[in-house]
């Protein structure tokens, strides 16, 4: 195990937000998975980053169905009824809401008329493409030779210390963070310069910014970020004891970042009486459910457990690991024409990624939806406003990338 001795990071800060239109609510609570805690830590944690712990009222049911489909016995059709005024309609009104039929599939084109969740929309906004990777400033050769330049906003960053540190003071320590960990995964193969740009700010960040170190971190560059964003996650923790643990085959003993009281190592490879003590554990990549299960096993059950980033997609391919009882609190996944993002404890939200790189929420969701449920959507969207114009990769046809 390696300890990261000296330094801090800058604390997070709340930067520009764009906006997204919202066109479909559900009527559905705030899920209560994950396991929760009285552990003195989870309680502190919020504190340590924002200063002070602001515990949101629980609500133990969402808004109540008021639209009951009922079916009309002498001619079979179906028909609506209120169950507060009595009014029956044989047109679906505009706000009711299937609520679990037929897959929860929202009505797209829809505009939602609750201010509530507009304005949660707007409150937890989908990261900018791409400079919400970035929190520094860096100038790059673009590939028609001229010189281009990138500004982060740590949007991300931002984003995800403050879901994990809101659900932490929720009492929530089973956690699950996902997302992209580099800007353009889909091209990290090809050395973009975007990715390049990206790599240099891990290399920074992991105190290997000597140049004999360029061509390593190039190499592993997914695995080597993903240790970036435990190293950034690790100040959720105020200085106690973090325990890093990653299930990847990179080597990090170059990696030198500051961080005091941190300890790096493979999973298991952390000898078992520290772990057994340990306040606060980071698990980087975990594949299969085995790896999931084993770090649990080294957890105790009041100690704050995020799972970074899996590589289970193929395992599960849903929006969640392998295991029960993990709150998805920070979740990035890119679909067919766009994205599918929740920050916690806002709801989860179908994005649109439309042919000038920007996005907008066309559905919202409390509960996790499926995969497949959210994909249909973006999907069906996209082809209603762009028809075949929105490939991020055929040029004269939306390709961008």
């Amino acid at each position: 195990a390696t300890c990261f001795q000296g330094g801090g990071l800058l604390l997070p800060c709340l930067h520009r937000r764009h906006a997204a239109s919202l066109t479909v609510r559900r009527d559905r609570a705030l899920p209560q998975s994950g396991r929760r805690s009285s552990s003195p830590l989870a309680a502190s944690i919020f504190d340590a980053i924002f200063g002070k712990a602001e515990k949101r009222e629980e609500s133990s049911t969402g808004r109540e169905q008021v639209w009951e489909e009922l079916t009309d016995e002498a001619s079979g059709s179906p028909y609506y009824w209120n169950k507060v005024t009595g009014e029956t309609t044989w047109e679906r009104p505009q706000t009711w809401s299937m609520d679990g039929r037929q897959g929860n599939e929202p009505q797209l084109g829809q505009q939602a008329t609750n201010t509530d969740m507009q304005a949660a929309s707007l409150e937890y906004p989908m990261p900018t493409l791409y400079n919400g990777w970035f929190c520094g400033t860096y100038t790059y050769p673009g590939s028609d030779g001229t010189e281009r330049s990138i500004t982060g906003t740590g949007e991300v960053r931002d984003q995800m210390l403050r879901a994990v540190g809101q659900a932490l003071a929720d009492g929530l320590t089973r956690l699950e963070v996902n997302f992209p960990p580099v800007p353009n995964l889909e091209e990290v193969d090809f050395g973009t310069a975007l990715n390049q740009q990206f790599a240099t700010e891990v290399r920074n960040v992991l105190g290997m910014d000597d140049q004999k170190y360029k061509i390593e971190v190039r190499r592993s560059l997914v695995d080597f970020a993903n240790l970036y964003w435990a190293r950034t996650l690790a100040a959720v923790a105020g200085g106690r004891p973090v325990y890093v643990q990653y299930c990847d085959q990179t080597s990090k003993k170059n990696a030198n970042s500051a961080g005091e009281n941190v300890w790096v190592g493979r999973l298991g490879a952390i000898p078992r009486s520290l772990t057994d003590k340990q306040e606060y554990s980071i698990i980087v990549n975990p594949g299969d459910v085995s790896q999931w299960k084993r770090a649990l096993s080294f957890s105790g059950p009041d100690s704050p457990l995020v799972f970074l980033n899996s590589a289970s997609g193929g395992w599960t391919y849903e929006l969640a690991g392998p295991v029960e009882g993990v709150e998805q609190v920070y979740y990035l996944k890119r679909i067919s024409k766009g994205w599918v993002f929740r920050q916690y404890p806002g709801p989860w939200q179908a994005l649109v990624e439309k042919p000038d790189g920007t996005v907008e929420c066309v559905a919202s969701y409390d509960q996790r939806p499926l995969l497949r449920e959210v994909s249909k959507v973006v999907r069906e969207y996209s082809f209603q406003q762009f028809s075949i114009f929105n490939d991020r990769y055929a040029k004269g046809f939306g390709g961008r990338l």
